[in-house]
Protein backbone atom coordinates (compact mmCIF):
# COMPACT_ATOMS: atom_id res chain seq x y z
CA UNK A 1 0.00 0.00 0.00
CA UNK A 2 1.50 3.20 -0.80
CA UNK A 3 2.09 5.96 1.13
CA UNK A 4 0.51 9.43 0.16
CA UNK A 5 2.97 12.37 1.38
CA UNK A 6 1.26 15.79 1.07
CA UNK A 7 3.80 18.61 0.54
CA UNK A 8 3.03 21.80 -0.53
CA UNK A 9 5.55 23.67 -3.12
CA UNK A 10 6.40 26.16 -0.02
CA UNK A 11 7.85 23.39 1.97
CA UNK A 12 9.91 22.03 -0.93
CA UNK A 13 10.88 25.67 -1.44
CA UNK A 14 12.14 25.72 2.13
CA UNK A 15 14.69 22.46 1.58
CA UNK A 16 16.12 23.69 -0.94
CA UNK A 17 16.90 26.46 0.42
CA UNK A 18 18.35 24.64 3.47
CA UNK A 19 20.20 22.15 1.15
CA UNK A 20 21.76 25.21 -0.72
CA UNK A 21 23.16 26.66 2.94
CA UNK A 22 24.19 23.56 4.18
CA UNK A 23 26.47 23.02 0.93
CA UNK A 24 27.48 26.56 1.17
CA UNK A 25 28.74 26.19 4.87
CA UNK A 26 30.07 22.92 3.94
CA UNK A 27 32.41 24.64 0.88
CA UNK A 28 33.08 27.06 3.19
CA UNK A 29 34.79 24.87 5.94
CA UNK A 30 36.54 23.09 3.00
CA UNK A 31 38.07 26.24 1.71
CA UNK A 32 39.12 27.32 5.06
CA UNK A 33 41.23 24.52 5.43
CA UNK A 34 42.81 24.82 2.32
CA UNK A 35 43.55 28.17 2.64
CA UNK A 36 45.18 27.31 6.18
CA UNK A 37 47.03 24.18 4.21
CA UNK A 38 48.27 26.59 1.29
CA UNK A 39 49.17 29.08 3.69
CA UNK A 40 51.22 26.97 5.67
CA UNK A 41 52.97 25.10 2.07
CA UNK A 42 54.14 28.52 1.40
CA UNK A 43 55.54 29.63 4.54
CA UNK A 44 57.41 26.33 4.32
CA UNK A 45 58.33 26.25 0.84
CA UNK A 46 58.83 30.10 1.18
CA UNK A 47 61.38 29.19 3.69
CA UNK A 48 63.13 26.54 2.23
CA UNK A 49 63.49 29.03 -1.23
CA UNK A 50 64.83 31.75 1.55
CA UNK A 51 67.28 29.18 2.67
CA UNK A 52 68.14 27.84 -0.83
CA UNK A 53 68.42 31.48 -1.84
CA UNK A 54 70.47 32.42 0.83
CA UNK A 55 72.97 29.39 0.67
CA UNK A 56 73.16 29.91 -3.21
CA UNK A 57 74.06 33.57 -2.41
CA UNK A 58 76.63 33.22 -0.11
CA UNK A 59 78.02 30.30 -1.55
CA UNK A 60 78.42 32.07 -4.86
CA UNK A 61 79.86 35.43 -3.05
CA UNK A 62 82.57 32.54 -1.25
CA UNK A 63 83.27 30.85 -4.68
CA UNK A 64 81.15 28.76 -5.87
CA UNK A 65 81.00 27.31 -9.36
CA UNK A 66 77.51 26.73 -10.05
CA UNK A 67 76.90 24.24 -13.29
CA UNK A 68 73.54 23.56 -14.11
CA UNK A 69 75.28 20.12 -16.51
CA UNK A 70 76.34 18.85 -13.11
CA UNK A 71 72.84 18.53 -11.49
CA UNK A 72 72.48 15.29 -14.26
CA UNK A 73 72.43 12.06 -11.83
CA UNK A 74 75.64 10.88 -12.63
CA UNK A 75 76.94 7.13 -12.16
CA UNK A 76 80.60 8.24 -10.53
CA UNK A 77 81.05 8.65 -7.22
CA UNK A 78 81.42 12.47 -5.95
CA UNK A 79 85.34 12.96 -5.13
CA UNK A 80 87.33 15.76 -3.73
CA UNK A 81 90.11 16.77 -6.00
CA UNK A 82 93.35 15.00 -5.32
CA UNK A 83 97.49 15.24 -5.53
CA UNK A 84 98.84 13.56 -8.02
CA UNK A 85 101.27 11.82 -6.00
CA UNK A 86 99.52 9.46 -3.16
CA UNK A 87 96.16 10.96 -3.80
CA UNK A 88 95.42 12.82 -0.90
CA UNK A 89 93.32 16.33 -0.66
CA UNK A 90 95.35 19.00 0.70
CA UNK A 91 94.04 21.90 1.83
CA UNK A 92 95.73 25.60 2.51
CA UNK A 93 93.93 27.36 5.71
CA UNK A 94 95.19 30.69 6.94
CA UNK A 95 93.90 33.20 9.43
CA UNK A 96 94.96 37.18 8.45
CA UNK A 97 95.67 39.94 10.67
CA UNK A 98 93.20 42.63 8.96
CA UNK A 99 93.32 44.69 12.56
CA UNK A 100 92.69 48.79 11.65
CA UNK A 101 95.62 51.85 11.23
CA UNK A 102 97.89 49.00 10.56
CA UNK A 103 97.85 48.77 6.97
CA UNK A 104 99.40 45.14 7.00
CA UNK A 105 98.21 42.26 6.09
CA UNK A 106 100.12 39.43 7.54
CA UNK A 107 98.96 35.69 7.49
CA UNK A 108 99.66 34.74 10.83
CA UNK A 109 98.12 31.45 10.90
CA UNK A 110 99.30 29.06 7.89
CA UNK A 111 98.36 25.52 8.10
CA UNK A 112 98.01 22.63 5.72
CA UNK A 113 95.25 20.32 6.23
CA UNK A 114 96.19 16.86 4.65
CA UNK A 115 93.19 14.05 4.50
CA UNK A 116 93.98 10.44 3.77
CA UNK A 117 91.03 9.14 1.53
CA UNK A 118 92.25 5.84 2.64
CA UNK A 119 92.36 5.88 6.58
CA UNK A 120 90.23 8.64 6.78
CA UNK A 121 93.18 10.26 8.55
CA UNK A 122 93.85 14.09 8.40
CA UNK A 123 97.17 15.33 9.08
CA UNK A 124 97.23 19.53 10.06
CA UNK A 125 100.96 21.07 9.27
CA UNK A 126 101.71 24.43 10.61
CA UNK A 127 104.23 26.59 9.56
CA UNK A 128 105.45 29.14 11.77
CA UNK A 129 105.01 33.03 11.31
CA UNK A 130 109.13 33.32 11.61
CA UNK A 131 109.56 30.82 8.95
CA UNK A 132 111.47 32.75 5.96
CA UNK A 133 110.56 32.03 2.45
CA UNK A 134 111.56 33.49 -0.87
CA UNK A 135 108.39 35.36 -2.38
CA UNK A 136 108.78 34.46 -5.85
CA UNK A 137 109.75 35.38 -8.74
CA UNK A 138 109.86 39.03 -8.21
CA UNK A 139 111.40 39.13 -4.96
CA UNK A 140 115.53 38.00 -4.71
CA UNK A 141 115.68 37.42 -0.62
CA UNK A 142 114.01 35.51 2.18
CA UNK A 143 111.33 36.95 4.17
CA UNK A 144 109.13 35.76 7.04
CA UNK A 145 106.63 33.65 5.39
CA UNK A 146 103.76 35.64 7.26
CA UNK A 147 104.30 38.91 5.01
CA UNK A 148 104.27 36.52 1.71
CA UNK A 149 100.75 37.50 1.03
CA UNK A 150 100.91 40.70 1.65
CA UNK A 151 104.19 41.91 -0.61
CA UNK A 152 102.13 39.82 -3.09
CA UNK A 153 99.46 41.93 -3.11
CA UNK A 154 100.85 45.04 -2.70
CA UNK A 155 102.72 44.60 -6.40
CA UNK A 156 98.93 43.18 -7.97
CA UNK A 157 95.53 42.60 -6.13
CA UNK A 158 94.25 39.17 -6.01
CA UNK A 159 98.00 37.29 -6.22
CA UNK A 160 98.28 37.26 -2.60
CA UNK A 161 97.00 33.84 -1.69
CA UNK A 162 98.27 31.82 -4.97
CA UNK A 163 101.63 33.13 -4.38
CA UNK A 164 101.16 31.99 -0.55
CA UNK A 165 100.20 28.49 -2.06
CA UNK A 166 102.98 27.94 -4.26
CA UNK A 167 105.67 28.63 -1.33
CA UNK A 168 103.65 26.52 0.71
CA UNK A 169 103.66 23.91 -1.41
CA UNK A 170 107.16 24.49 -2.20
CA UNK A 171 108.04 24.02 1.44
CA UNK A 172 105.81 21.02 2.44
CA UNK A 173 106.05 19.43 -0.63
CA UNK A 174 102.66 18.76 -1.34
CA UNK A 175 99.99 20.06 -4.46
CA UNK A 176 97.31 22.30 -3.00
CA UNK A 177 93.95 21.62 -3.99
CA UNK A 178 92.04 23.83 -2.30
CA UNK A 179 92.81 27.14 -0.36
CA UNK A 180 90.63 29.31 2.47
CA UNK A 181 91.37 32.73 4.36
CA UNK A 182 89.84 34.01 7.36
CA UNK A 183 90.54 36.98 8.98
CA UNK A 184 90.34 37.95 12.96
CA UNK A 185 86.67 39.36 12.43
CA UNK A 186 85.50 36.06 10.62
CA UNK A 187 87.23 33.95 12.84
CA UNK A 188 85.47 35.43 16.16
CA UNK A 189 81.85 35.21 14.20
CA UNK A 190 82.59 31.36 12.81
CA UNK A 191 83.16 30.39 16.26
CA UNK A 192 80.38 32.06 17.82
CA UNK A 193 78.14 30.88 15.08
CA UNK A 194 78.36 27.91 16.95
CA UNK A 195 77.69 29.12 20.53
CA UNK A 196 81.67 28.27 21.50
CA UNK A 197 83.69 25.75 21.31
CA UNK A 198 85.02 23.13 23.88
CA UNK A 199 88.86 23.57 24.09
CA UNK A 200 91.25 21.66 26.57
CA UNK A 201 93.60 23.87 27.95
CA UNK A 202 96.78 22.06 28.42
CA UNK A 203 99.29 24.79 30.18
CA UNK A 204 98.18 27.80 32.31
CA UNK A 205 99.68 30.77 31.16
CA UNK A 206 99.07 34.58 31.46
CA UNK A 207 100.25 37.06 28.72
CA UNK A 208 100.86 40.83 30.10
CA UNK A 209 101.69 41.60 26.01
CA UNK A 210 98.68 40.65 24.40
CA UNK A 211 97.88 43.21 21.18
CA UNK A 212 94.55 45.62 22.00
CA UNK A 213 95.02 48.43 19.07
CA UNK A 214 97.67 50.55 20.09
CA UNK A 215 98.29 49.13 23.69
CA UNK A 216 98.47 45.86 25.52
CA UNK A 217 96.28 44.14 28.06
CA UNK A 218 96.61 40.89 30.21
CA UNK A 219 94.71 37.76 29.23
CA UNK A 220 94.82 34.46 31.33
CA UNK A 221 93.84 31.05 30.86
CA UNK A 222 93.91 27.63 33.08
CA UNK A 223 94.12 24.82 32.43
CA UNK A 224 91.53 21.95 31.97
CA UNK A 225 88.45 21.91 29.28
CA UNK A 226 86.20 25.04 28.82
CA UNK A 227 83.85 26.51 26.68
CA UNK A 228 85.47 29.18 24.26
CA UNK A 229 83.42 32.13 22.55
CA UNK A 230 84.91 33.76 19.24
CA UNK A 231 87.09 36.40 21.31
CA UNK A 232 88.19 34.06 24.18
CA UNK A 233 89.26 31.74 21.07
CA UNK A 234 90.91 34.11 18.99
CA UNK A 235 93.03 35.68 22.23
CA UNK A 236 93.53 31.51 23.10
CA UNK A 237 94.87 30.98 19.38
CA UNK A 238 97.10 34.43 18.91
CA UNK A 239 98.72 34.85 22.66
CA UNK A 240 102.75 34.51 22.30
CA UNK A 241 104.26 36.83 24.83
CA UNK A 242 103.66 34.59 28.31
CA UNK A 243 106.31 33.53 30.34
CA UNK A 244 104.52 30.42 31.96
CA UNK A 245 104.52 26.74 30.62
CA UNK A 246 106.72 27.08 27.40
CA UNK A 247 103.49 29.03 26.30
CA UNK A 248 105.61 32.25 25.02
CA UNK A 249 106.48 31.45 21.84
CA UNK A 250 105.00 31.25 17.94
CA UNK A 251 105.37 27.57 18.23
CA UNK A 252 103.19 27.30 21.21
CA UNK A 253 100.56 29.41 18.97
CA UNK A 254 100.61 27.19 16.42
CA UNK A 255 99.35 24.52 18.84
CA UNK A 256 97.01 26.11 19.90
CA UNK A 257 95.28 27.43 17.21
CA UNK A 258 95.40 23.74 15.97
CA UNK A 259 93.85 22.86 19.00
CA UNK A 260 91.25 25.28 17.70
CA UNK A 261 90.81 24.45 14.85
CA UNK A 262 89.84 20.66 15.76
CA UNK A 263 87.58 21.53 18.85
CA UNK A 264 85.75 23.99 15.74
CA UNK A 265 85.59 20.91 13.78
CA UNK A 266 84.28 18.48 16.04
CA UNK A 267 81.79 20.88 16.81
CA UNK A 268 80.31 21.50 13.32
CA UNK A 269 80.50 18.09 12.86
CA UNK A 270 78.25 17.33 15.51
CA UNK A 271 74.60 16.41 14.67
CA UNK A 272 73.27 19.43 16.83
CA UNK A 273 75.24 21.93 14.10
CA UNK A 274 74.26 19.70 10.93
CA UNK A 275 70.99 19.25 11.97
CA UNK A 276 70.26 22.85 12.63
CA UNK A 277 69.54 24.93 9.37
CA UNK A 278 69.59 28.23 11.02
CA UNK A 279 73.04 27.41 12.91
CA UNK A 280 74.37 25.92 9.40
CA UNK A 281 73.10 29.62 7.98
CA UNK A 282 74.19 31.51 10.79
CA UNK A 283 77.97 29.92 10.02
CA UNK A 284 77.36 30.78 6.16
CA UNK A 285 76.73 34.34 7.03
CA UNK A 286 79.18 34.64 9.48
CA UNK A 287 82.20 33.96 7.14
CA UNK A 288 80.36 35.77 3.57
CA UNK A 289 82.41 38.70 4.14
CA UNK A 290 85.85 37.55 5.79
CA UNK A 291 86.57 34.89 3.92
CA UNK A 292 88.44 33.97 0.46
CA UNK A 293 88.08 31.13 -0.80
CA UNK A 294 88.92 28.93 -3.94
CA UNK A 295 86.51 28.08 -6.18
CA UNK A 296 84.55 24.85 -5.65
CA UNK A 297 81.41 23.37 -7.70
CA UNK A 298 79.02 20.82 -6.89
CA UNK A 299 80.77 17.52 -7.10
CA UNK A 300 83.29 19.26 -4.26
CA UNK A 301 80.01 19.82 -2.14
CA UNK A 302 78.52 16.29 -2.67
CA UNK A 303 82.13 14.46 -2.06
CA UNK A 304 82.35 16.53 1.18
CA UNK A 305 78.70 15.91 2.48
CA UNK A 306 79.84 11.92 1.68
CA UNK A 307 82.80 12.42 3.58
CA UNK A 308 80.88 13.90 7.01
CA UNK A 309 78.59 11.49 7.01
CA UNK A 310 81.32 9.70 8.29
CA UNK A 311 82.81 12.00 10.65
CA UNK A 312 83.06 9.77 13.44
CA UNK A 313 85.89 7.79 11.91
CA UNK A 314 87.89 10.96 11.50
CA UNK A 315 91.30 11.19 13.56
CA UNK A 316 93.61 14.42 13.00
CA UNK A 317 96.90 14.61 14.13
CA UNK A 318 99.23 17.70 14.60
CA UNK A 319 102.67 18.81 13.57
CA UNK A 320 104.59 22.17 13.55
CA UNK A 321 107.80 22.92 11.45
CA UNK A 322 109.77 24.18 14.42
CA UNK A 323 113.28 23.28 15.92
CA UNK A 324 111.71 20.56 17.66
CA UNK A 325 110.27 18.53 14.57
CA UNK A 326 111.83 15.52 12.99
CA UNK A 327 114.15 15.02 15.62
CA UNK A 328 115.38 18.15 16.01
CA UNK A 329 117.18 17.54 12.45
CA UNK A 330 115.09 19.81 10.27
CA UNK A 331 114.72 23.52 11.29
CA UNK A 332 116.97 26.00 13.36
CA UNK A 333 116.81 29.57 13.94
CA UNK A 334 118.17 31.70 11.87
CA UNK A 335 119.90 35.46 12.18
CA UNK A 336 120.06 36.03 8.10
CA UNK A 337 117.28 38.56 8.23
CA UNK A 338 116.49 39.54 11.83
CA UNK A 339 115.56 36.73 14.14
CA UNK A 340 113.57 33.79 12.43
CA UNK A 341 113.98 29.86 11.31
CA UNK A 342 114.73 28.17 8.50
CA UNK A 343 115.84 24.58 6.99
CA UNK A 344 119.00 23.08 8.52
CA UNK A 345 120.50 22.47 4.88
CA UNK A 346 120.11 25.94 4.11
CA UNK A 347 117.40 28.81 3.18
CA UNK A 348 115.56 27.71 0.53
CA UNK A 349 116.33 23.64 0.89
CA UNK A 350 113.35 21.84 1.53
CA UNK A 351 114.34 18.65 0.41
CA UNK A 352 114.61 17.13 3.95
CA UNK A 353 111.16 18.93 4.97
CA UNK A 354 109.36 17.18 1.84
CA UNK A 355 110.88 13.84 2.81
CA UNK A 356 109.69 14.20 6.67
CA UNK A 357 106.09 15.01 5.84
CA UNK A 358 105.90 12.20 3.52
CA UNK A 359 106.74 9.91 6.79
CA UNK A 360 104.16 12.20 8.84
CA UNK A 361 101.47 11.24 6.17
CA UNK A 362 101.93 7.82 5.81
CA UNK A 363 102.91 7.00 10.35
CA UNK A 364 100.84 10.29 11.33
CA UNK A 365 100.35 8.25 15.46
CA UNK A 366 104.04 7.69 15.19
CA UNK A 367 105.12 11.00 13.91
CA UNK A 368 102.87 12.82 16.34
CA UNK A 369 103.69 10.90 19.15
CA UNK A 370 107.79 11.25 18.33
CA UNK A 371 108.92 8.34 21.56
CA UNK A 372 112.04 7.13 22.23
CA UNK A 373 112.22 4.07 20.35
CA UNK A 374 115.50 2.00 21.91
CA UNK A 375 116.71 -1.45 20.59
CA UNK A 376 118.19 -4.12 22.13
CA UNK A 377 120.30 -7.34 20.66
CA UNK A 378 118.11 -10.41 22.61
CA UNK A 379 119.44 -13.11 20.79
CA UNK A 380 119.62 -12.54 17.15
CA UNK A 381 123.12 -11.56 17.36
CA UNK A 382 124.92 -8.17 18.00
CA UNK A 383 125.97 -7.66 14.71
CA UNK A 384 122.82 -8.50 12.70
CA UNK A 385 120.72 -6.27 15.48
CA UNK A 386 122.91 -3.27 14.54
CA UNK A 387 121.97 -3.84 11.09
CA UNK A 388 118.30 -3.93 11.37
CA UNK A 389 118.39 -0.99 13.83
CA UNK A 390 120.65 0.96 10.83
CA UNK A 391 117.75 0.00 8.28
CA UNK A 392 115.31 0.90 10.59
CA UNK A 393 116.39 4.23 10.65
CA UNK A 394 116.97 4.85 7.37
CA UNK A 395 112.83 3.80 6.72
CA UNK A 396 111.75 5.77 10.06
CA UNK A 397 113.61 8.96 9.56
CA UNK A 398 113.51 11.78 11.89
CA UNK A 399 112.79 9.22 15.40
CA UNK A 400 115.06 9.22 17.88
CA UNK A 401 116.10 5.53 17.27
CA UNK A 402 118.51 3.83 19.05
CA UNK A 403 120.99 0.78 19.12
CA UNK A 404 121.72 0.14 22.81
CA UNK A 405 123.98 -3.22 22.54
CA UNK A 406 123.31 -6.74 23.68
CA UNK A 407 120.58 -7.19 26.37
CA UNK A 408 119.95 -10.95 26.51
CA UNK A 409 121.44 -13.79 24.24
CA UNK A 410 118.58 -16.38 24.65
CA UNK A 411 115.57 -14.86 23.55
CA UNK A 412 113.35 -15.60 20.47
CA UNK A 413 111.61 -13.50 17.88
CA UNK A 414 110.82 -9.47 17.88
CA UNK A 415 109.00 -8.07 20.83
CA UNK A 416 107.90 -4.60 21.48
CA UNK A 417 106.72 -2.96 24.40
CA UNK A 418 105.94 0.20 25.97
CA UNK A 419 107.07 1.53 28.82
CA UNK A 420 104.46 3.84 29.73
CA UNK A 421 101.14 2.83 30.96
CA UNK A 422 98.43 3.39 28.38
CA UNK A 423 100.68 5.57 26.29
CA UNK A 424 102.61 5.61 22.67
CA UNK A 425 100.01 2.67 22.03
CA UNK A 426 99.47 3.78 18.50
CA UNK A 427 103.02 3.59 17.92
CA UNK A 428 103.74 0.24 19.28
CA UNK A 429 101.11 -1.15 17.11
CA UNK A 430 102.39 0.59 13.62
CA UNK A 431 105.83 -0.92 14.58
CA UNK A 432 104.24 -3.61 15.44
CA UNK A 433 103.31 -4.13 12.33
CA UNK A 434 106.22 -2.76 10.36
CA UNK A 435 108.01 -5.57 11.78
CA UNK A 436 105.23 -7.98 11.95
CA UNK A 437 105.16 -8.80 15.18
CA UNK A 438 102.66 -9.73 17.51
CA UNK A 439 104.76 -9.91 20.77
CA UNK A 440 103.69 -6.15 22.17
CA UNK A 441 103.40 -6.98 25.94
CA UNK A 442 106.13 -6.16 28.22
CA UNK A 443 108.08 -9.55 28.73
CA UNK A 444 107.88 -10.62 33.02
CA UNK A 445 111.79 -10.80 33.13
CA UNK A 446 111.81 -7.21 32.18
CA UNK A 447 111.76 -5.71 35.91
CA UNK A 448 112.88 -2.23 35.09
CA UNK A 449 112.50 0.84 32.52
CA UNK A 450 116.27 -0.51 30.99
CA UNK A 451 117.28 3.01 29.71
CA UNK A 452 114.32 5.02 30.56
CA UNK A 453 113.22 5.02 26.72
CA UNK A 454 109.66 5.40 25.59
CA UNK A 455 109.23 1.76 23.18
CA UNK A 456 111.33 -0.63 23.77
CA UNK A 457 112.60 -3.32 21.07
CA UNK A 458 113.75 -6.95 21.58
CA UNK A 459 115.32 -8.44 18.94
CA UNK A 460 115.67 -11.85 19.46
CA UNK A 461 116.66 -14.82 17.20
CA UNK A 462 114.53 -16.13 15.15
CA UNK A 463 111.39 -18.54 16.79
CA UNK A 464 112.14 -22.17 16.33
CA UNK A 465 109.46 -23.82 14.33
CA UNK A 466 106.23 -25.70 16.27
CA UNK A 467 106.89 -29.18 16.73
CA UNK A 468 103.98 -31.22 14.48
CA UNK A 469 103.00 -33.97 16.43
CA UNK A 470 101.59 -37.04 13.91
CA UNK A 471 99.78 -39.68 15.42
CA UNK A 472 100.27 -43.15 13.77
CA UNK A 473 97.22 -44.52 13.38
CA UNK A 474 98.60 -48.15 12.06
CA UNK A 475 98.51 -50.82 14.54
Amino acid sequence: MGVSLNISDKDIKKMKVKKTRTREKTSKKKSIFFYVLFTVLVLILGGGIYFVYKGYKIGKDLGFNFQPGKLVESKEEPELKKDSTDGHTNILLVGIDTRENTGLLNTDAIMVASYNHNTKETVLISIPRDFHAQVKPDVYWFNKINSAYYLAEGKQEGTGLPTLQSIVEEIVGLEIQYYAMIDFKGFVELIDSVDGVYVNVENSFTDYMYPDGNRYQTVSFEAGPQLMDGETALKYSRSRHSQQNGEGSDYARARRQQKVIAAFKDTVLSSETLLNPSKVMSLLTSVQDNLKISEFNLNDIQAGVSILQNASNLSTYSFVLDPNAGNRELIKTTNTIGYGIGPISGLGNYEDINEYITLVQKYPSLYSETPSIYIYNAGLGYQETYNNTVSLRDTLKYLNIRFMGTRYEDKEGVTIFSNKDDEFTESVNTLAKYLETENKTKPEYITTRLNGEDITILWGKEESPEEVVSEDNSE
